[in-house]
């Protein structure tokens, strides 16, 4: 994004004003020019978030197409970077809970410990388990006793049962149980880390 100083800045915004009032009306040059001057910028923070060039392309185009159709209700009085940073922020929020939605956490959890996450979400297996152990604070001392048996040293249903004096029923509950109180923490944990 270039840098302006001085009266050179008053005239950039005034531009800006001007691109804004056409886009209103439905300028399609007016919002060509707008994606022009943005679109490397907001391009550069969506792929810092996501990590992920072709997911990052595909929430610029998105941004774009938003501000396409809300057009009509951008106030060129307020900072239209904002807006589009805004947009594109509540986009990655939107595509990160689709993804922990989709993921097949106990999979995960069960077979890949040291590289949990890694082609989904691109976290380090070290970033992830400085989450999982915050996450782990939600279930109780029972409950970690069983997490950390059957997922993280791969104890069997059995084994844990007779190790903890519980039948194997009420493993098999509370392990699903227990995978969904993990999945939920660490997905607000992150949705907060990203959404600050």
């Amino acid at each position: 994004e270039m840098k302006i100083f001085g009266g050179h800045k008053r005239a950039y915004i005034d531009k800006e004003y001007e691109l804004i009032s056409e886009l209103k009306r439905g300028d399609y040059d007016a919002f060509d020019k707008l994606y022009n001057l943005y679109a490397d910028s907001l391009y550069s923070f969506i792929l810092k978030m996501t990590k992920s060039r072709s997911e990052s392309e595909d929430i610029l185009q998105e941004t774009f197409l938003k501000v396409w159709y809300m057009r009509e209700k951008i106030s060129p009085d307020k900072s239209f970077k904002s807006f589009l940073f805004t947009i594109s922020h509540n986009l990655i929020i939107d595509s990160f809970r689709i993804k922990l939605n989709n993921i097949d956490f106990e999979f995960f959890l069960q077979n890949d410990i040291e590289h949990p996450l890694e082609n989904s979400m691109e976290e380090s297996s070290e970033d992830f388990l400085k989450l999982l152990s915050l996450a782990k604070r939600k279930i109780s001392d029972k409950q970690r006793a069983i997490f950390e048996l059957k997922y993280e040293k791969g104890y069997s249903n059995v084994e844990i049962a007779e190790k903890l004096n519980l039948s194997e029923k009420t493993i098999r509950n509370q392990s699903s149980i227990i995978v969904n109180i993990i999945k939920n923490a660490l997905a607000l944990i992150i949705l907060f880390i990203i959404s600050r």
